[in-house]
């Protein structure tokens, strides 16, 4: 790339990610590697392994604004240490018995009305993932499931929580708490959904999807406790790049600089708990049976939309990884055009929602 672009590039990526909250990519790009890591300022809460899972009670199911079909439900959460609502949907059904049961997909981006809200960009003119679901269901296309859509951001979506136990979370920032999201998500999360709905609690009818940083958590989350998924999408995922090594290659990533993280990945940045939530690095270091015991569903769009309306460059990094691993992509062509947004992430789930149906019912 020219050197007198690069600026250019930077600020266009820094006004897209701070006022549009849709992560897009930039080339490679030289930066200094964070030597001082900062400290937390949290008590952490109970480690991801911790057999001792924390009962979250759920104090409040306000009415959901965005979209009627979903439930909204708000959990006093003992790992937060603070109040968080979540979006679940529950497939119609005629079967009117307690014992049917059903796989569960969880969605990712960052609030947890972004999935199901109509007006989350103009691009969806007024319908949401649970109309393409519908629409896939009454086609047969589809059987019956449940959709989750956790919050894992600050309560006005301004900070990522990314799924990650931040390294400095502002506990005056509502919404973040503690900060320890990934706790969260596997410890209270998952157990309050599978105990007080009609999932099957089989980690193999249990499956992760998302959009943008979406498909960080997703990618991430799965690569980290494949044990508990049976499948994994994302559709233009913000990934870090990878060393041979497994190592974060921050230098060549100016997007990981950018102040969005700085709560996240702490600032400077923690270079060692970045790479031990990014995928890529995290795909690098895995054993293949654990990566290959997943389905995997990974689109991105095209490298002509390169460097402001797509991660194609992140997208074909992950899949690189994953080919490494002896671990095949479901889709041959896993670009999606239209460019990063909502309409398009709906796309994602028309073509993928069958794909997790299927491997989560068999």
């Amino acid at each position: 790339m020219d050197s007198t672009m690069r600026p250019l590039i930077s600020l266009l990526l820094l006004f897209v990610l701070t006022a549009c909250q849709l992560p897009t990519t930039t080339p490679p790009a030289p930066k200094p590697t964070s030597a001082t890591l900062p400290t937390a300022t949290n008590e952490p809460s109970p480690s991801a392994t911790n057999t001792t899972v924390p009962d979250p009670t759920a104090i409040s199911s306000p009415p959901n604004p965005y979209d009627p079909r979903v439930e909204s439900v708000t959990l006093d959460s003992a790992v937060l240490g603070i109040e968080k609502s979540f979006y679940i949907y529950l497939p119609p059904s005629d079967d009117s018995t307690t014992e049917t049961r059903f796989p569960v997909l969880y969605l990712f981006r960052g609030h947890e009305k972004e999935w199901v809200n109509p007006r989350e960009d103009a691009s969806r003119q007024g319908e949401t993932v649970i109309d393409v679901y519908e629409e896939l269901l009454a086609a047969g296309e589809i059987g019956p499931m449940i959709l989750v859509f956790p919050g894992i951001s600050s309560d006005d979506n301004s900070v990522p929580g990314m799924l990650v136990n931040m390294e400095a979370p502002d506990s005056t920032e509502s919404g973040i708490g503690t900060g320890e999201f990934e706790d969260y998500f596997i410890q209270e999360l998952i157990p309050y959904v599978d105990a007080t709905y009609p999932t099957t609690a089989d980690p193999s009818q249990r499956g992760v999807d998302g959009f943008s940083l979406g498909g960080f958590m997703a990618t991430k989350i799965a690569t980290q406790h494949p044990d508990m998924f049976g499948t994994v999408g994302a559709f233009d995922g913000l990934y870090f790049y990878t060393t041979p090594d497994c190592q974060l290659d921050d230098p060549r990533d100016n997007t990981f600089d950018i102040s969005l993280f700085n709560q996240t990945f702490g600032s400077p940045r923690d270079v060692e708990l970045a790479t031990a939530n990014s995928a890529p690095s995290l795909i690098c270091a895995a054993d293949p049976a654990a990566l290959q015991s997943l389905e995997w569903f990974i689109q991105y769009g095209p490298e002509s939309a390169e460097p402001n309306d797509a991660n194609f460059y992140r997208g074909e990094h992950l899949l690189e990884q994953l080919s490494l691993k002896g671990v095949a992509n479901t889709f041959d062509d896993p670009i999606l055009m239209g460019g990063h947004r909502w309409s398009v992430a709906d796309e994602h789930l028309r073509q993928t929602l069958p794909l997790h149906w299927q491997a989560l019912s068999d």
